[in-house]
């Protein structure tokens, strides 16, 4: 991982079990509260390899969103070819065409349906189909917010850690 902070060594081996997969929560903190370093030598670590990990997850994310438009592209640019094929094939009036290690043949495609009509409210209701329903979360949080109170729902307030 390229660091934009260098981290002291004794954090070192602290993150390297984090590296190491899944470790469980109790053998972090005794090697947490094994560590000879003071609370703000500590944090001041932590911070750091904070920044450090969230400079790895933008670049995966950049990655990630660059590979995603490269096959996208490769998928557009097979349809495009595979459109020309099929134009072609048709025009020869060829069912079956032997391309020496390939053979391409055109078939029917099952029927898709091709409404013909602006709205779907034009459309019949037996022939409609709903999405199953969604709380809405913050008309409830406001309500409770308000002093209601439900049977099927409460809000917390949880704590977090702010680092400037």
């Amino acid at each position: 991982m390229a660091s934009v902070y260098e981290l002291d060594q004794s954090l070192i081996k602290f993150f390297d079990l984090l590296d190491e997969g899944e470790i469980p929560d109790e053998v972090l903190l005794d090697v947490w509260d094994n560590l000879e370093d003071d609370i703000k030598a500590k944090f001041e670590n932590c911070c750091k390899w904070m920044v450090n990990v969230k400079a790895t997850i933008d670049g995966i994310k950049e990655q990630k969103k660059r590979l995603s438009e490269r096959q996208k592209a490769l998928e557009n640019q097979m349809d495009r070819v595979k459109k020309l094929m099929l134009s072609t094939q048709l025009k020869l009036g060829e069912k079956k065409l032997d391309c020496g290690t390939f053979t391409t043949t055109i078939q029917k495609n099952p029927p898709k349906l091709i409404l013909d009509v602006d709205s779907v409210y034009d459309v019949p209701e037996e022939f409609l189909k709903y999405a199953e329903p969604e709380v809405k979360s913050k008309e409830a949080l406001d309500a409770i917010k308000g002093g209601a109170s439900f049977k099927w729902c409460h809000s917390v307030q949880e704590d977090s850690l702010r680092i400037r």
